[in-house]
């Protein structure tokens, strides 16, 4: 998997969604001062829950904005991998097969070459199990159905 193809696939795909989310906070917060949110009794709770879209869709776009800025000036060539940490492309067999990109926090998954690429926090459950573990490590993650195995391919 190239990595500079997986950043470049990302960094596109944050501006999409960027732009998308940008757009939906805009209307939400139009939405909590429209006449037609304005409360008309005691229990009319839509400009409440107006302004609790607007606010989740303003937090919504910060966090996609930091991930950009991130991604705009994380230099793959620059980037030394001793092991899984941020910034690490991670090729998983377990149960969920597949490539994870270790960015400060989740994002969208995209696809490169065929291949999907997800975007895990290293907060998550998994981020945080594979931390600084190796090519040919073995960890485990807590999950819902109990303790589930994982093991390390590659790391770029």
């Amino acid at each position: 998997m190239d990595k500079k193809a997986v950043v470049e696939a990302v960094r596109t795909t944050l501006a999409e969604e960027l732009a998308a989310v940008e757009r939906v906070a805009a209307m939400a917060r139009d939405e909590v001062s429209s006449a037609e949110t304005k409360q008309e009794g005691k229990y009319d709770t839509r400009a409440t829950e107006a302004s609790y879209l607007a606010r989740g869709q303003a937090w919504r776009v910060a966090e996609l904005r930091r991930l950009s800025a991130w991604f705009a000036v994380f230099d793959v060539d620059r980037h030394h991998v001793d092991g899984v940490g941020v910034g690490s492309l991670v090729q998983l067999e377990g149960p969920r097969t597949g490539w994870v990109f270790v960015a400060p926090v989740g994002g969208p998954k995209v696809t490169v070459d065929g291949e999907e690429v997800r975007l895990i926090s290293p907060k998550s459950p998994l981020g945080a199990a594979m931390a600084d573990t190796e090519e040919g490590d073995c960890f485990e993650v807590k999950s819902p159905r109990g303790m589930v195995d994982y093991e390390v391919v590659v790391v770029v």
